[in-house]
C-alpha cells in the first residue's frame, strides 16, 4: 500500500479524532473509534461495482492511523491501489481521494492548534 505521513505535536488521540472527523465531513464511511483507538479505516464507493465499472467507479479503502514518537506524533493514511480493476485512471482517481483527505487532515489538524512538521510519502 502506498500511503502518506503528516508528524505534528498534537496528542495522538486528538489528531485521529480530528482525522475522523473529517473523512466523515468529506463522505467516507467509517469504522467506529472508541477512547483507546489508534486506526480506522475510511471508505468511499462500491467494492462490487469498482470491480465490474473499473476506473469509473473506484473503491476507495484507506487506513488512517497514528504514532507517538520522540519527536512527534504521525497521522498515517495507507491507500489501496486497485490496478487489476481499475488500471491507471482508477489509481490516479484513488490517489487524488488520498490526497485530498490528507491535505483536509492537515487542515483541521492546524484548525487545531497543531502544527505540521513534516509531510513523507511513501
Amino acid at each position: 500500500m502506498a500511503g502518506i505521513k503528516l508528524l505534528t505535536k498534537l496528542e495522538p488521540q486528538t489528531c485521529l479524532k480530528v482525522a475522523w472527523r473529517t473523512a466523515q465531513d468529506l463522505g467516507f464511511s467509517l469504522t467506529p473509534i472508541e477512547a483507546n483507538s489508534t486506526r480506522f479505516t475510511a471508505t468511499k464507493g462500491s467494492a462490487l461495482l469498482g470491480f465490474i465499472a473499473g476506473a469509473l467507479a473506484p473503491h476507495c479503502n484507506f487506513e488512517v492511523s497514528v504514532a507517538s514518537y520522540s519527536d512527534g506524533n504521525e497521522v498515517v493514511l495507507e491507500n489501496n491501489s486497485p490496478w487489476l480493476t481499475s488500471g491507471s485512471a482508477g489509481v490516479a482517481k484513488i490517489n487524488q481521494q488520498a490526497e485530498d483527505l490528507i491535505r483536509a487532515i492537515a487542515a483541521a489538524i492546524e484548525k487545531e492548534g497543531g502544527t505540521i512538521l513534516q509531510r513523507k510519502e511513501f
